[in-house]
């Protein structure tokens, strides 16, 4: 039984062996998944969290506003907020795209392996069917040696009891 390996995400579920029924890689593509979701839930519970802290500070910055000055460092602030919500926007969007993109690519790993396994037990049966043809003919062959060998021996004796 292989052993499921951790590791980074694009060699998570290799292993040096190969199980036969393919479940360790199944194993490691629905573990992968989770791990992705889970990556993917942190990512966008950050760029929460971050939002809500730009916000936080947009509006302690507005309160404290009287002044032209204040005014226009909060608005400064904003557009950075602004510009930090769409950074993590996009690294949540590119954390989702790989783990889609990982997923099928797990998917088309486990398709090969079924692939793979057709044509070693297709190899199996066609190698099995030679080798019962090859032990047949030998036995044939047998059969024909011993034959000829009574033949021999009836032969001689025919020919001993003659002469």
């Amino acid at each position: 039984m292989a052993d499921i390996v951790t590791g980074t995400p694009a060699i998570v579920g290799f292993t040096n062996g190969m199980r036969e029924d393919g479940l360790g890689l199944g194993l490691a593509a629905i573990l992968l998944g989770q791990r992705l979701a889970a990556d993917h839930a942190d990512t966008i519970n950050n760029i929460n969290s971050t939002a809500r802290d730009v916000q936080e500070s947009v509006e302690i910055n507005a309160k404290a506003g009287e002044l032209a000055t204040e005014k226009t460092g909060a608005a400064n602030l904003l557009a950075v907020a602004g510009v930090q919500l769409e950074m993590a926007k996009i690294a949540g969007i590119a954390a989702l795209a790989a783990a889609t993109n990982t997923a099928a690519i797990q998917a088309s790993i486990a398709e090969c392996c079924c692939d793979v396994k057709a044509l070693i037990i297709d190899k199996a049966n066609t190698t099995d069917a030679l080798i019962r043809e090859l032990n047949t003919a030998s036995l044939a062959q047998a059969l024909q040696d011993a034959k000829n060998e009574l033949l021999a021996i009836k032969y001689s004796a025919a020919a001993a009891a003659a002469a």
